[in-house]
């Protein structure tokens, strides 16, 4: 289920099918209800940060892909694949990206890794902390 940052304009949310311990294959229906959720929710756009090593779980269900399937059903999407557990898992680059794609996407934008924590957490900081800036300089 999806959390709201700043409501209306950026929230965070685990993959669909996410729980803690050994990662599984995700199954259809599950993918379908949390993107009905989303889409309840009110999100327009994803922000997804995962990487093959994960993308992989939907690809039984979804041949097209994962994020191919966010777009069938209407969402924008920017994907930002980077690993999971690294110390430092963006290059500045990819923060850069992660901003450029924010401000391109229509709002709200979801921003999920897997469990939705540390990779996820550290781009929507460094999107606030680029909206805080564009603020003060207005």
């Amino acid at each position: 289920m999806p959390n709201w940052v700043i409501e209306g304009l950026i929230a965070t949310s685990p993959r669909p099918g996410y729980t803690a311990g050994p990662e599984y294959r995700v199954e259809q229906e599950v993918v379908e209800s949390w993107l009905s959720d989303v889409l309840d929710f009110g999100i327009n756009s994803v922000m997804c940060l995962l990487e093959e090593d994960q993308l992989w779980l939907y690809k039984k269900a979804f041949p097209q892909g994962l994020i191919a399937r966010y777009q069938e059903v209407g969402l924008a999407v920017a994907h930002i694949a980077t690993l999971d557990q690294l110390t430092v898992p963006f290059t500045p680059d990819q923060y850069d990206r992660a901003w450029d794609e924010f401000q391109r996407l229509p709002k709200p934008v979801l921003v999920h890794c897997s469990a939705g924590h540390d990779r996820t957490g550290r781009i929507v900081n460094y999107i606030l902390g680029n909206l805080a800036v564009s603020s003060a300089e207005e």
